[in-house]
């Protein structure tokens, strides 16, 4: 019998960008966050980040765990944990050690798995940004 690992829990929600909210800048936080918005910049996130159904982000992303059910643009390193769930989108590179993805996603980049031996080592922003910058909207 194997073991079966449970989902992370997004009960714990210490910051929430609503539906109607749009977010310009560089994000910080710690603990629990949720996007139901739109989020333009940088993230760094330590805790659980999700991005809801109607979350749109342009940003490069550096969090521990990230669960996509929105739309990213922009690279994105979850050190423990990357979930993109049905119907999210993400346009950018990926770095994680552990990545679940469902039917229905869209990904369009690289991905670059965390091994026992990177993971030894902490990322700093350079590296996990280095692939390139946030995408500019077209006006």
């Amino acid at each position: 019998m194997g073991i079966i690992k449970k989902r992370p829990s997004t009960d714990k929600v210490d910051t929430l960008i609503g539906n109607k909210t749009m977010f310009e800048g560089k994000l910080n936080a710690y603990g629990g966050i949720r996007i139901d918005g739109k989020v333009k910049g940088d993230i760094e996130c330590q805790g659980v980040l999700v991005v809801g159904n109607s979350g749109k982000i342009e940003a490069n992303i550096i969090t521990d765990i990230a669960i996509v059910g929105g739309e990213v643009i922009g690279n994105i390193t979850a050190k423990d944990r990357l979930e993109i769930i049905s119907k999210g989108k993400v346009r950018g590179d990926i770095t994680t050690s552990h990545l679940v993805i469902d039917d229905g996603v869209v990904f369009e980049g690289s991905c670059h798995m965390i091994t026992n031996e990177t993971s030894k080592q902490p990322l700093n922003k350079k590296e996990a940004t280095s692939k390139g910058e946030v995408l500019e909207e077209k006006k």
